[in-house]
């Protein structure tokens, strides 16, 4: 019960920060909301989705899924962020000094990190919404849907962890972020891929983003499938990533506190 209460404690601590610094909120939900705009109703309706162009509402439902998975992207920068200037200034240290389970530190950034970005999630997600978006997801679809938010979100947490505790200062640790950017950039998030030059979209087939985006997509618009491949290598992917990367984290945590 004690560690539950220092978990809870330190992850209280992280979310007050995130929701009372203007900085995080602008990055992590304004700009996603403003980029959306953008690409809706000034460019949205010249791009072909379904072979023809079409109106920005047509657009809004293909690329919606695109923009909550940026939202997210977007803001694990920050938990790098968070948790370069804990190590920075020393606090990291400090904790490690007081009577507390080692993975609480680590753990309560994790929880955190997937709380806010659940809340940008929500949040493009309501604008989407008065703009017109209509998800066409069962009741199983959205909690799968929600189950796989929580899954990606943990994973871009684990994944900023090594570059925030390797980084030497505030200002290099998210710069990882810019590499998840490109790859949603690249991927079906925003532009179907059949457009693409043969080795871009050679590359958008094939990279990690791909699969994750359309498994989004399809339990969003109620056309998932379990035995799918973009649901199976989403399962893949993500089941990588966190086992390499939560290793990464601990041996580099571990190499900076504890040995």
């Amino acid at each position: 019960m004690k560690t539950i209460k220092q978990l809870f404690t330190l992850t209280n601590r992280i979310v007050r920060q995130n929701l009372t610094s203007v900085d995080t909120i602008i990055t992590s939900i304004v700009m996603p909301i403003f980029i959306l705009l953008f690409f809706v109703y000034v460019i949205g309706g010249n791009i072909l989705v379904g072979g023809t162009a079409g109106e920005p509402s047509d657009y809004l439902s293909y690329v919606m899924p695109g923009f909550l998975l940026m939202s997210m992207a977007m803001g694990s920068a920050y938990t790098a962020l968070r948790i370069n200037n804990d190590k920075t200034k020393g606090f990291l240290t400090r904790l490690l000094s007081m009577p507390m389970k080692r993975w609480v530190i680590l753990g309560s950034h994790i929880v955190a990190s997937t709380i806010f970005m659940l809340i940008s999630v929500l949040s493009v997600l309501l604008i989407g919404l008065v703009l017109g978006y209509r998800p066409q997801a069962t009741i199983g679809d959205f909690l799968l849907f929600i189950l796989l938010i929580v899954l990606f979100a943990v994973s871009l947490t684990v994944l900023a962890i090594p570059f925030s505790l390797t980084a030497k200062d505030y200002a290099g640790a998210g710069a990882f972020s810019y590499i998840l950017i490109f790859l949603l950039f690249i991927s079906p998030a925003f532009v179907p891929v059949v457009g693409m030059a043969k080795p871009v979209r050679l590359f958008a087939e094939n990279q990690p983003m791909t699969p994750i985006i359309e498994t989004t997509k399809n339990l969003l618009a109620g056309t998932f499938s379990f035995g799918s491949q973009s649901s199976l290598l989403t399962l893949l992917w993500l089941a990588l990533l966190l086992s390499f990367f939560s290793f990464l984290s601990m041996k580099r945590y571990k190499q900076l506190f504890i040995n």
